[in-house]
């Protein structure tokens, strides 16, 4: 890591004075410095110092943090990188809470308005990564949303900022609000300049029209001037207003030496407009309509673009609307609504039928149901109760419910999806890279194509010079390189938005493109495969004749059997597993006490051991059992076996070192889990279960499923090995788990599959997350990555072809640069037309 020296920060400083009010740059010979209560500030003129002393006295001074950064310049909270903690973590509009640490690097969400092609997108990286102390910056085509990476020590953010705005790119801080504002902004700005275009173009036809007929019947010298005059006048605003950003982003482009699209769009306009004004002087046919018509169909092929990439889009604004603005807080006997961003933890709320649940939280009082769609996929209403969890957004029924908050802000289900669903359309699938190899490199090839076109019809027509000219428009009009930049973003924004409404959470484009190649789907059972709510079935202690179930006559001995009960609970209180849960509940549900338990010890895969009313109990499997030295008799060993082939889980409890009973549980298989399987097997996948249980209740539990490849008596260590044994044979995996335990192997897999209901460090470990509790949306999923990469090898050939065919026809003079420009639309918007099927 680099060391900041004194003099490189004082250069880093100077270098990036800013007007403590505009927050436009100020040079030194002009910098105005004034002593305020917060320090002294600098402005660039003395107007800008009157004003921030007045807000300052009238108490206004917050406005300088809170601010909403809708203008050009620079909010204050970046002037020195961005990088206090206490702004970066206030979520207040305008903060910078959008900037993540990790010691000196930094890194930061944005949004960038002014992108209008892939070259765009390439200009704006390579300018970025030029910069020093810039460590990366991926820039995503179809949601211009950028992510940037930084040494704080070398740059700050506001040195970022400057430096793209000096190309002429504005950046703000990424949030969806801001994302959905640039894009109404940016289609805004489109359609008045297409408007524009379209009105003049269209009188611009009927003088060519008049002018063309003149050049085949005759004309009248004075008529033909005043024809020419008038096209001039009218093609005069559609390229220099209309298109007038292809221009200005033409010369970004040059200054920067980094070519763009604008540059072919400008170069080949201008030529036109430039050979029509001396022909118009000096004598020839004058082109303004080709011009003109370059400009007004670029442009309508950008719009159209525009609206089908917010279409794309729509998913995060759909699960952004769901938040409600107000909540009604309860505090003793008043109900008062309230800001939702003033809600806290542990504040009690009233939800009225047909309200949006404002947070998430549990049920205290009342009885109602649910609309959970829009969040987890879940079409039918889901009971709520007392005790019932609930999610904010969500759309309460016809009952009343008191609830108290459990999670807010960037804790709850809402946002923790929305920043998911962003993140997936954000990250580049490793497809997209060639696309971008090849974007590097078109412009400059195509300028040069052009020039070669050129002079050869000049030397091949004797001279004519406007022949000539007209085939090297076509070329550079008809050279797509947008429909390459497109083929992969728009598809992936698609895709991931229509697997989020499904409840889906795919966090990627490599993701996506991982799960093609998956061959091998494994599955763990607990929690997954089953419901995970494990039931006791049957205990039986020592003195008990064997095999009498709870609800069978028989020589029991329910005093011992509720003693064996008491410990074995107890000493489970603190396990987090899903038995020792049950056996707990379970206690409870008998009115069983339980009694403090110290020296608590899980053994993973094993069982649990805990200090009991003075001795040492243990609950597991007969191993860890034996292990401790306990004897355990056949008789209650074939039992339990018998219990096994049934699909049941028996463990054993020991008190000091003798065994003085087992507890046997089940755990229900989920309704769908066959018709996964199924599925599944329908793709051609191989279907495996994995599980710490022994061989004979994972087999039960397996053939009723139809999944024939078990592997048992894994420990939760050993999952991970398991997974990456197979990917040793050449296969690739998908793992679908929930648990803490499954983590490891989620993260060793090529594809990770978390179910929503489990873990967070199991969630964070998969690239896949499943919303609702529904196994075939596991299949969903990969059914979506397949067409979705289907679409984008179809855009990307589309793209290849069709410049490799339609570059050689403009060369060879078949193409005019009017059916060249609607040629390079057609290109542009079949692609993104094609993306939108993903949805």
């Amino acid at each position: 890591m680099k060391t900041q020296t004194p003099t490189q920060k004082t250069r880093l400083e100077s270098s990036s004075l800013l007007c403590d009010h505009c927050m436009l740059p100020v040079t030194d010979r002009d910098a105005v410095y004034d002593d305020h209560p917060a320090g002294r500030k600098v402005f660039c003129c003395r107007a800008c110092n009157a004003i921030y002393r007045m807000i300052q006295e009238e108490g206004f001074g917050d406005f300088y943090r809170k601010r909403y950064w809708s203008s050009p310049g620079i909010p204050e909270v970046l002037k020195s990188g961005g990088e206090s903690a206490d702004v970066a973590q206030s979520g207040e509009p305008g903060s910078a809470d959008f900037i993540r640490e990790d010691g000196d690097i930094r890194e930061a969400d944005l949004v960038i308005d002014g992108i209008r092609c892939a070259s765009c997108i390439w200009l704006n990286e390579l300018v970025l990564e030029r910069t020093e102390g810039v460590i990366s910056a991926r820039i995503n085509f179809a949601t211009h949303r950028a992510v940037v990476r930084w040494d704080s020590m070398t740059i700050n953010l506001a040195r970022i900022l400057s430096r793209l705005r000096s190309i002429g790119y504005v950046a703000r801080p990424y949030s969806v609000s801001a994302h959905d504002e640039a894009l109404q902004r940016q289609g805004r700005d489109l359609l008045i300049r297409l408007g524009t275009a379209f009105f003049f173009s269209m009188q611009l036809m009927l003088y060519s029209i008049a002018l063309y007929a003149g050049f085949f019947q005759g004309i009248d010298p004075m008529t033909k001037k005043w024809l020419e005059a008038a096209a001039f006048g009218v093609s005069t605003p559609v390229l220099f207003y209309s298109g007038g950003p292809f221009l200005a982003g033409a010369w970004r482009g040059i200054r920067n030496r980094a070519l763009n699209m604008d540059v072919l769009i400008s170069i080949g306009a201008l030529a036109a407009y430039g050979v029509s004004i001396a022909h118009m002087l000096f004598g020839g046919e004058v082109y303004f309509d080709t011009a003109a018509m370059i400009i007004t169909l670029v442009l309508l092929g950008r719009y159209l673009e525009h609206a089908a990439r917010r279409s794309a889009s729509q998913a995060v604004g759909k699960l952004l609307s769901l938040q409600p603005r107000e909540a009604r807080v309860v505090r003793g006997a008043e109900r008062r609504m309230v800001p939702v961003s003033e809600v806290v933890k542990g504040d009690h709320l009233e939800v009225r039928p047909g309200e949006r649940i404002a947070r998430d939280g549990t049920v205290l009082e009342g009885v109602s149901e649910a609309d959970e769609s829009l969040v987890t996929g879940e079409s039918k209403p889901v009971d709520k109760e007392p005790g019932s969890s609930v999610i904010g957004g969500t759309m309460n029924g016809l009952g009343v419910l008191l609830m108290e908050v459990t999670r807010t802000g960037q804790e709850t289900v809402l946002a923790q999806i929305i920043r998911l669903v962003e993140n997936a359309q954000s990250a580049a699938a490793p497809i997209q890279r060639l696309a971008d190899r090849v974007s590097a490199y078109f412009i400059p090839v195509i300028l040069a194509v052009a020039a070669a076109t050129f002079g050869y019809w000049s030397m091949q027509g004797g001279g004519n010079s406007a022949a000539a000219m007209l085939s090297a428009v076509s070329v550079l009009v008809i050279a797509c390189p947008c429909a390459l930049g497109l083929a992969t973003p728009v598809a992936i924004l698609a895709g991931t938005g229509r697997a989020a409404r499904r409840g889906i959470l795919i966090k990627g484009g490599d993701v996506l493109e991982r799960m093609r190649a998956v061959r091998v789907v494994v599955f763990d059972k607990t929690g997954t495969l089953t419901t995970g709510k494990m039931g006791v079935e049957e205990v039986w202690s020592v003195g008990s004749k064997i095999g009498m179930r709870n609800a069978e006559c028989g020589v029991r001995n329910e005093e011992r059997e509720s003693e064996l009960l008491q410990l074995a609970a107890s000493a489970e209180q603190a396990s987090e597993h899903l038995l020792g849960a049950a056996i707990v509940n379970h206690a409870k549900d008998q009115g069983v006490e339980l009694l403090p338990a110290g020296d608590f010890r899980a053994l993973p895969g094993q069982g649990v051991r805990a200090t009991v009313d003075g001795k040492r109990i243990f609950v597991g499997k007969k191993e860890m059992l034996g292990g401790e030295g306990v004897h355990i008799p056949s008789d209650a060993e074939e039992a339990a076996q018998q219990l096994e082939e049934q699909g049941m889980t028996v463990v054993f409890v020991a008190r000091a070192g003798k065994l003085i009973g087992y507890i046997a549980l089940m755990d229900a298989p989920r309704s769908e889990a066959s018709a996964t399987v199924n599925r599944f097997k329908k793709l051609g996948m191989d279907v495996m279960m994995i599980t710490g249980d022994n061989e004979a209740t994972a087999h039960v539990v397996a053939s009723g499923m139809g999944i024939e490849k078990v592997l048992a008596g894994v420990l939760p260590g050993g999952k991970a090995d398991a997974v990456r044994q197979i990917r040793r044979q050449g296969k690739a995996v998908a793992m679908v788990g929930d648990g803490i335990n499954d983590a490891p192997a989620l993260a060793a897999a090529d594809v990770g599959i978390a179910m929503s209901s489990g873990s967070d460090v199991a969630i964070e470990s998969a690239g896949v997350v499943l919303v609702r509790r529904d196994l075939e949306t596991a299949v969903e999923a990969f059914e979506i990555s397949r067409k979705t990469l289907r679409i984008i090898k179809q855009n990307l050939f589309w793209a290849f072809f069709y410049n490799v065919a339609a570059v050689p026809l403009a060369v060879s003079g078949m193409l005019v640069p009017v059916v060249a420009a609607a040629a390079m639309v057609v290109s542009s918007v079949s692609v993104v037309t094609n993306s939108l099927r993903a949805r």
